[in-house]
Formats: C-alpha cells, structure tokens, sequence
C-alpha cells in the first residue's frame, strides 16, 4: 500500500496523485494553457488595434467590415496549429497534431476545423484533455490526434511561414470561418458594427 492510503487522506487525494504523477496529461493540458497565453499576448493588442480603428472609422464602416474586423483576432486563434500542425506551445513542449488515418502532420483544415470548438466549449476541452491527452473534441470532429514530438525552438514558426505555399485547403478555411463567425455574430447579441 502507499503512504497515501495509509494517511487515510481519501480518494480525492489519492486521484489528485495519479493526474499529477501522469506527465503526458499534465504536459497537455499545459500545452493547452501556454498556447491560450501565447495566443493572447498576441491577439489581444491587435484586437486592441482593431476596435480602436474601428472606433475611429465607425461612420465610414459598414456592418460587414466591421463584423469580418472583430472576428480577425479569433481567427487568427483558430489557426495556431496552422504551421506544420504545431502551435507555439506545441513546437516548445514537443507536440504536434496528427492525421489519424495517414499518422502524417495534420492539414491546416483539419487543424482549423479541430480548433473550432475553443470558442464554444473551452473548459470541456480542458476536462477531455484530462481524460485523454491525445485527443479532445475538436479532435474527434477533424479525425486527429495529438502526439509527442520533437521539441522546436519558438522562431521555427517563421520557418515554417517562409515555406508556406497557397493550397486549396486555405480557401476552405476561410469559407467555414466566414461561416462560423457569421454565425456567431447572429448568436452574440449587441454586435452592431
């Protein structure tokens, strides 16, 4: 027996041991956490940046543009895995996001497509990670995964975007998010641009 049940400290001491003793969860879940920083030490000043101009230009915008303004920092959110399906977190931490049939790099759609439920179910992603560490709910909808991989220093990204070529599947994301950020604007109230 462990020291643990020994004290008598109780089940919930005991599960707290397993998860923190269980590196791959707890690796994933701060993957998960370093890139919402990440991601917000970077969208934050260009959402900044964005409602400030639009605040500025207000008369001259119409509701479109200032829709298509607003969403551009999320969307950007979106796509954090889109550089060799590694996210700033991931390239630091040895992650990447795979194809679950082919167990290549995940496409930048499948990535896109994997990070669309952040927006709406963040915390049960968060909860799933847990329980799972290869695969959360955007995972199951872009048949992914996520596995360790080679540690990358934070500059690779720009290596990454210097071979970044224009593909098909950049025209399909910019279609579903047109799409689900429309769609988003219907549900949030007072978004009157």
């Amino acid at each position: 027996m462990t020291e643990t049940n020994n004290n008598n400290d109780g089940i919930i001491a005991e599960e707290i041991s397993k998860v923190a003793n269980n590196k791959p969860r707890i690796n994933r879940i701060l993957s998960m956490f370093l890139d919402h920083c990440i991601m917000c030490l970077l969208i934050v000043p260009l959402g900044f940046l964005i409602f400030g101009l639009g605040a500025l230009m207000k008369d001259n915008l119409n509701n479109g543009i200032g829709i298509v303004l607003v969403f551009i920092p999320f969307f950007i959110y979106l796509n954090k895995d889109f550089f060799n399906a590694k996210s700033p977190a991931k390239r630091i931490l040895g992650f990447q996001v795979i194809d679950r049939k082919t167990n290549n790099p995940a496409n930048e759609l499948q990535c896109f497509v994997r990070n669309l439920t952040i927006c709406i179910a963040w915390p049960l992603e968060v909860i799933v990670g847990l329980i799972n560490p290869e695969r959360r709910i955007g995972d199951f909808l872009a048949n992914t995964k996520v596995i360790t991989s080679e540690k990358e220093k934070f500059k690779s990204i720009w290596t990454d975007l210097k071979n970044t070529k224009l593909k098909m599947n950049f025209i399909g994301i910019l279609i579903i998010g047109g799409i689900y950020f429309y769609g988003l604007s219907l549900l949030l109230p007072g978004m009157n641009y």
